[in-house]
């Protein structure tokens, strides 16, 4: 097993965008180890989503190689491919993808639905709800949920399968300052837990308290880290290197992704 549980190489990933080929991600390299928190800053249409979704293995890039826990998923086919990102990624989507006809606890247990759902898994989600704040609501309609509660149960749902990374697009989109600091704070909290934590986000309010993280910026067709005070980049270490332009892409739900 790799000491990191994501290494991204000379990843390149191309799309076609009318009669052109347009390059989305441009040699990126980087990798993160347990504990490790990154968080990818740009603005919306930079990239981020892209990047987040080939790290996840819900994207293949055009070239390059991004192992996930020692398994180059890169070259997996798409079945192993999905089995792979079930077991050890969770994702919190942008546009949070809950079922607006489940309950809060139904939407939660999703990820457990294909090794067939147990009493276990009913009992973990409730615990996963109530740690978030929400346990009351865990017989609620996903779509009699308020914005901040439906993000808490979505980011329950990316926890269901305990995974080595989690994955998390600008959680805190479209939500006031108050559930926007209540969310920051439990994402710190998860990334103290041992798993590597790779946020995308344009939010000051989010980077402002994740004050361990580690920070990278898109711009210019390439992604640097940050000195998260000082807004310089760092010298090129094995950690970082570069990325690009892009456009998002979706997943769904049964896994905190697919």
């Amino acid at each position: 097993m790799s000491a990191d549980v994501v290494e991204v190489t000379s990843v390149v990933k191309r799309v076609l965008d009318g009669r052109e080929r347009r390059t989305v991600l441009d040699g990126v390299s980087f990798s993160l180890a347990r504990g490790d928190m990154a968080v990818v800053r740009g603005p919306s249409g930079s990239g981020k989503t892209t990047l987040l979704a080939i790290v996840g293995a819900m994207l293949t890039p055009t070239s390059g190689e991004v192992r996930l826990d020692g398994e180059p998923t890169s070259r997996l086919r798409e079945a192993h491919r999905a089995e792979v990102r079930r077991r050890k990624v969770g994702f919190l989507f942008q546009d949070l993808q809950l079922i607006d006809a489940m309950t809060a606890v139904e939407n939660v247990t999703l990820p457990r639905v294909p090794d067939g759902l147990t009493h276990a898994d009913v009992a973990r989600a409730q615990e996963l709800l109530e740690r978030l704040g929400v346990g009351a609501l865990a017989s609620s309609l996903a779509k009699a949920l308020s914005g901040g509660e439906r993000q808490r149960v979505a980011l329950a749902r990316a926890m269901m399968n305990d995974p080595l990374l989690l994955v998390l697009d600008e959680p805190t989109a479209h939500l006031d300052d108050e559930r926007a600091a209540d969310v920051a704070s439990r994402i710190e909290e998860l990334g103290g837990e041992g798993r590597a934590v790779l946020v995308s986000t344009h939010d000051p309010r989010l980077t402002s308290r994740l004050s361990a993280a580690r920070f990278f910026e898109l711009a210019g067709g390439r992604l640097h880290e940050r000195d998260a005070k000082a807004g310089d980049a760092t010298s090129g270490d094995a950690k970082a290197a570069d990325a690009t332009s892009g456009d998002a892409t979706s997943g769904d739900a049964t896994s905190g992704a697919p």
